[in-house]
């Protein structure tokens, strides 16, 4: 009869990948379908002036934002007068077309308005908006 030898070797222990990948993107899947995105406005918050008409553009736009406290904000970050000359001249160069939307608060003293829009002009902006909202109803 014929013997057999037993080796003496032990298996190497190891981990199995593929059922710890599976686990990870069930996850990942999971944690995509069951979480809501919000979006999140960058930039300030301020209580736009009420008007009757009131029209929204589709074209390339660009947001100056002035709060109730005269700090600007040029696309949601904030910046200061002698540089928005700048930014708005970068603008014109992507885009000759840009609108350049104006939100200033409501109680924004209309001469910071003014100087906001002039500044656009000189800077060669050809497009500018002012932006509100509908009025509230009672």
């Amino acid at each position: 009869m014929f013997q057999f030898r037993r080796l003496k070797k032990k298996p190497k222990p190891e981990i199995n990948m593929t059922p710890l990948v599976d686990v990870v993107l069930q996850l990942v899947i999971f944690f995509l379908v069951t979480t809501t995105f919000i979006s999140v406005e960058t930039g300030a918050q301020v209580n736009l002036p009420s008007a009757n008409f009131s029209r929204i553009e589709e074209a390339q736009t660009s947001t100056i934002t002035i709060t109730e406290d005269n700090l600007l904000y040029f696309d949601g970050a904030l910046t200061d007068w002698n540089e928005l000359p700048s930014f708005v001249i970068s603008e014109i160069r992507k885009d000759p077309q840009t609108t350049f939307v104006i939100e200033a608060d409501k109680r924004v003293f209309h001469e910071v308005v003014v100087r906001a829009m002039d500044i656009l002009k000189t800077s060669g902006a050809e497009r500018i908006a002012i932006a509100t909202q509908p009025p509230q109803e009672e």
